[in-house]
């Protein structure tokens, strides 16, 4: 039974109505077959809505025919976009399309006849389309008996046969010889008696086309030759909805008449990956272009290759190839890329589009065994094993930055091919979710310009990066980010403030904590960090690094650096050099110091516009105390106190699963300092950001986490410096909130029972008491 979703709509019973792609794809179908048993009439209307001229009901009664009816503009655009206009219909007008195939060769597209309707009456429009049915229903039956004579005499003649130069049939038209009519290529415009063209028996009923049963959809390993009269049937295959695996055509060159690469090898490479054809000469090269869309082509030697989907057909860029080359190198370097394409087209179609055949793939769940530079190898539930391909998002990702020995995957798996795809990544933002102010995490730097670069914290997250933000005083405002950064490195970088979209990130590379950099999250479930601490790049030397300066001290005796056996006019010149060099030092020590001046004011402007900017990322998240909505701050402050007391009591909720709420228990009460909410309103931090730190100290994850710093305040700078009390003799705490400039802290006390009071949030350097 056909599997084909559109081949039951041709031959009708009735006329059919074009209204949607998928009919536009029936139809084009259905008329480019190497030949149909009766032809095919097309009608359209002039405009939407427009009564048509003819009356396609009484046409399709009248004759032996199939009628279709391009119903909206819409459908006539899609059908010409895969006709062509020398081949398609539209605009009012009918055509009659032949049942060979000889109107879709070459300049050959008048023989399916176009009748435009410039008639008075409606009535003489409608005779002369019925005229010009009835002249080629005669033709194609006088044909018929031409085919049918022919046969006859074959057969007596001694059977079907097919001659070459040498008597011997080719392997891959062997099969061809027994053909179905209906599915069998033949050239009309060769005599049936040529050499080249061969007979074709309806007694017997093989599958004997190119594209067999055995060969379609089946990447045997194989180099299967294409004939002249079999490219339309190739342009069939490449064009079918149903095609599920990529399609390599190799073309021969006119000199060497061999193709560019082995295809021999190639084939034997991509076994189980892409059937790989090679057209015999440049007249099949030829017919295979005009039977394809535009800029879909193919010949001279190189080759390309289809992907498992008709999006090509719309847009020819999505197509790999042209290959070739004319060096060693350039053959080697196309071959390896024709290579690494179609394995990719597979994995995309894998892990994109549904199956349309649902016993092609099924689900499994497998585990990994083994890692290779482009994909895994996996085992079974079964005890089988299954190649792995990487998702289309892994692009330029190593294999083992992707999936790792004992992972666990979820995937669809071909048993034919005994390839599993369609791994699903983490969406980017539930990747990051967690990426919070104050982490150092890993990102790849993919764009890099004059004075910002682009990140990519997650494949399809990617965040712009201020020079000035990343390197702070290190980067000159005339310096190029590009003298100091590559493409492709991969970097620490501190969060100073998490931004909402990917223009608002406030980022660090020189605050960067390297010994606590957060773990990147995984591509798959269960897989590796797709970026590890172990990629990591550097910035190039800045140019003060790069360049030594001649650097002579103000009491050094120029004369000593004289040689004893220097002549007089070396001696003048090394003493005119050292004259010009302190010169050029004292100036040098000026423009330090007001470099220096220069380099505090721009500081200070920088922390301004960070704290700018810092504000408007925090609109909406920054805390806001509720004065002025209570009769007094007696009552605002009991609701602040139940508000902040909440947050955190859900927070708790969220964070800890039940397990693990038991060893997590929060206290039964704590407290706030009248002053803590009034602070926390004037220092710009994410609320969110101080409740997850309240919640860590009131379950004791901040006094054991490293990042969090959990330290006595002491009331000096000194070691020896006694430490603080609150004022009712309480131990008063400090934890880091973020790190770096304008970093934030909370402050609070711990009494003798252990019960806790949040006292103040600030900046590091306030003078939080």
């Amino acid at each position: 039974m056909s599997t084909d979703p559109y081949s039951s709509r041709f031959p009708a019973d009735s006329p059919v109505h074009i209204r949607s792609l998928d009919d536009v794809i029936a139809l084009v179908r259905y008329l480019r077959k190497s030949r149909r048993d009766r032809p095919t009439v097309v009608v359209t209307h002039k405009k939407d809505g427009d009564r048509l001229r003819i009356d396609p009901q009484a046409l399709f009664d009248d004759f032996d025919i199939d009628v279709a009816i391009i119903d909206t503009a819409e459908a006539g655009f899609q059908f010409t976009d895969r006709m062509g206009r020398e081949r398609s219909v539209f605009g009012g007008a009918v055509r009659i399309y032949p049942g060979t195939s000889r109107w879709w060769k070459p300049d050959n597209y008048r023989e399916a006849r176009l009748m435009l309707d410039h008639q008075i009456t409606g009535k003489a429009f409608c005779n002369d389309v019925r005229g010009a049915v009835a002249r080629q229903i005669a033709i194609e039956q006088q044909e018929q008996k031409i085919r049918q004579n022919q046969m006859v005499m074959n057969a007596s003649a001694g059977g079907p046969t097919m001659t070459g130069g040498s008597g011997d049939v080719p392997g891959n038209a062997a099969g061809a010889m027994n053909a179905p009519e209906s599915d069998t290529v033949i050239s009309d415009s060769t005599n049936i008696t040529n050499t080249e063209s061969f007979a074709v028996s309806e007694t017997e009923n093989a599958e004997g086309t190119l594209i067999t049963a055995a060969i379609r959809d089946k990447a045997d390993g194989l180099v299967h030759p294409v004939l002249e009269d079999q490219a339309e049937e190739l342009a069939e295959y490449l064009t079918d909805p149903e095609r599920r695996i990529p399609v390599v055509v190799a073309t021969r060159t006119s000199t060497t008449h061999l193709p560019v690469f082995d295809t021999e090898s190639l084939a034997r490479e991509l076994e189980s990956t892409a059937i790989v054809f090679e057209l015999d000469n440049a007249k099949t090269a030829w017919n295979l272009t005009a039977a394809l869309p535009p800029d879909a082509q193919v010949y001279g030697g190189m080759l390309r290759a289809y992907p498992p989907n008709l999006e090509w057909v719309d847009d020819p860029g999505l197509l790999g190839g042209p290959y070739g080359g004319f060096t060693d190198e350039q053959r080697r370097m196309q071959r390896r890329q024709l290579i690494d394409d179609t394995v990719g087209m597979l994995a995309h179609a894998y892990s994109t589009n549904a199956p349309a055949v649902p016993e092609h793939t099924v689900p499994v769940t497998a585990t990994v065994i083994g890692v290779y530079p482009q994909r895994g190898i996996a085992r079974l539930a079964s005890g089988d094993m299954a190649s792995v391909t990487l998702p289309p998002e892994a692009d330029g990702i190593p294999a083992d930055h992707v999936l790792a020995r004992g992972q666990v995957i979820h995937g669809e798996f071909n048993p034919r091919d005994r390839m599993i795809s369609g791994l699903a990544i983490r969406p980017g933002k539930d990747a990051i979710a967690d990426y919070a102010d104050g982490d150092t995490v890993l990102g790849r730097v993919d764009t890099v310009r004059m004075d910002y670069c682009m990140v990519t914290l997650y494949p399809g997250m990617k965040i712009l990066v201020e020079a000035s933000d990343a390197l702070g005083d290190a980067f000159d405002e005339h310096e190029d980010l590009r003298l100091l950064l590559d493409r492709g490195t991969v970097l620490s970088m501190l969060i100073v403030a998490r931004g909402t979209d990917q223009n608002d990130w406030l980022v660090s590379f020189v605050e960067a904590d390297k010994d606590h950099i957060r773990p990147a999250p995984s591509l798959v479930e269960g897989g590796p960090p797709w970026l590890s601490p172990e990629d990591q790049g550097a910035l190039k030397p800045g140019a003060d690094e790069r360049q030594r300066a001649i650097v002579i001290d103000a009491d050094t005796d120029v004369r000593d650096l004289i040689p004893e056996d220097a002549g007089g006019e070396a001696a003048e010149m090394i003493m005119t050099l050292a004259a010009q060099i302190g010169e050029e030092q004292r100036a040098n020590r000026k423009m330090s110091t007001e470099l220096h001046d220069l380099r505090r004011q721009n500081a200070s402007l920088r922390e301004d516009a960070i704290s700018q900017r810092r504000a408007r990322i925090y609109q909406g998240q920054q805390y806001r105390t509720l004065r002025g909505l209570f009769r007094n701050d007696r009552e605002r402050l009991v609701f602040e106190r139940d508000r902040f007391t909440m947050w955190i009591r859900e927070a708790w909720a969220l964070r800890f699963p039940a397990a693990d709420k038991p060893h997590r228990r929060l206290p039964d009460t704590w407290d706030y300092t009248s002053a803590f909410f009034d602070s926390l309103e004037k220092t710009q931090i994410n609320r969110d950001r101080v409740v997850d730190a309240a919640l860590e100290v009131l379950t004791g994850i901040a006094q054991q986490s490293k990042s969090r710093q959990c330290h006595r305040l002491r009331t000096g700078s000194g070691a020896e410096a006694p430490f603080r009390i609150g004022p009712h003799g309480e131990k008063v705490w400090r934890i880091y909130l973020d790190q770096g400039h304008s970093a934030r802290r909370l402050h609070y006390y711990e009494d003798a029972r252990g019960q806790f009071t949040f006292a103040l949030v600030g900046v590091h350097d306030d003078d939080l008491r």
